[in-house]
């Protein structure tokens, strides 16, 4: 085999991308819409994985190459992702995960790196603080060590970005080499959910209104604050009759089920476990409602405005801001008020936005518009598509 890379130039329409996984999903449904928009616009893209089965792939439109790669055994992983290097000479490598970022250190694939980006989709100073003080001061010094072995980093909201920038100026290596920063804003597909979301549905507080229905959607977990959404639920008028909707499982499901019994609300609440199409819940909803006490940027929220529901949500660092437009597509209100919650609801359902207005909001979020700038920031050379 020819290991003398100057030989061979790099395929300035091929990007490869490592730590992703495509699905229907959450961050899944997310990077599916990415890779497909980025086919479509002309990319070849080299998808590293894990070996076994990934049906999840079955969701994509578009053709990708795959090859396999388990980030589990580094060495292992090292020697693969240094082989793959050396034959398909990849324009660029975007790396989704820190652990699929340890992997592309300078010292470990040397000359043989191309571009290499790491997306961070979450704040991390934020994640962090459940942690002792020191703990997290010590962890945000080894990620921005570890951020500062991209050429590019790419944050999916200005808050992720501008986090990102203030871990990189502080602690030991601040004075070193930095990346460049992106914002890429997360892609939805407008169309795609729009469909999803006329399916069939019967739920009875739907189909058959007396009152309005308050919609939320996201795992059942300390960050997404679901007890706050119920506290603030609960203030409003009882003359509204409102219904709460929460799609979505996880660890804190009983907690919140006591809680709403506690609050006295526990018959105009349900908590819908996961749903595979929350859409048709959050298109016939009349408010969408986000109470996170940190996010990289709330998809479902994206969702809900690219469906035309009006929504409010907590100012939480990140991405919400981003997203309704500085409040100018719906309220932000301080973190953990359940009063400012409560009467931001009530100002929405009484004066909703027009569904044509959230819409034309959503804009921002065309797939279409994020493969630009992702090719963009990369150096991609898009390429016209080969069944275009």
């Amino acid at each position: 085999m020819d290991t003398d890379n100057s030989s061979h130039p790099l395929h300035q329409g091929r990007l490869a991308m490592i730590g992703f996984r495509a699905g229907s999903g959450g961050i899944g449904r997310v990077m599916t819409t990415l890779m497909d928009a980025l086919l479509a616009a002309g990319v070849e893209i080299d998808l590293l994985l894990p070996a076994g089965e990934h049906p999840d792939l079955e969701a994509l439109r578009g053709q990708i190459n795959r090859f396999t790669l388990d980030s589990d055994n580094r060495q292992q992983a090292t020697a693969a992702l240094l082989d793959y290097l050396q034959q398909r000479r990849p324009n660029a490598i975007l790396s989704n995960k820190d652990q699929t970022h340890r992997l592309l250190r300078r010292n470990q694939i040397g000359a043989q790196r191309p571009l290499t980006a790491f997306r961070v989709g979450t704040n991390v100073p934020e994640r962090l603080k459940r942690t002792s003080r020191w703990t997290s001061i010590w962890k945000r010094w080894q990620l921005a060590a570890l951020y500062r072995e991209a050429d590019l980093l790419i944050g999916n909201s200005s808050g992720v970005s501008a986090t990102l920038a203030q871990m990189l100026n502080q602690g030991p290596g601040r004075h070193r080499r930095q990346p460049r920063i992106e914002t890429i804003l997360n892609p939805v597909d407008a169309e795609a959910i729009a469909r999803l979301a006329t399916e069939p549905m019967s739920h009875p507080w739907l189909k058959q209104k007396t009152g309005p229905v308050i919609v939320s959607v996201g795992r059942l977990v300390r960050a997404k604050h679901f007890s706050l959404l119920l506290r603030a639920f609960a203030l409003l008028p009882a003359a509204l009759n409102a219904r709460l909707m929460i799609c979505g499982s996880g660890s804190q499901h009983e907690r919140l089920l006591a809680l709403a019994t506690r609050l006295g609300i526990a018959d105009r609440v349900e908590l819908l476990g996961h749903q595979s199409n929350p859409f048709r819940y959050v298109a016939a909803a009349d408010l969408f409602a986000c109470s996170s006490i940190f996010e990289g940027a709330n998809n479902a929220l994206i969702e809900a405005i690219a469906l035309g529901t009006p929504c409010v949500s907590t100012d939480c660092p990140s991405g919400a801001s981003d997203i309704l437009d500085d409040g100018r597509l719906g309220p932000l209100v301080p973190v953990d008020d359940p009063a400012a919650l409560a009467d931001a609801m009530r100002s929405v359902l009484e004066a909703p936005l027009p569904a044509e207005r959230l819409r034309a909001g959503a804009a921002r979020f065309d797939p279409k518009l994020s493969a630009a700038r992702y090719a963009e920031v990369l150096d991609i050379m898009l390429r016209p598509h080969p069944s275009g």
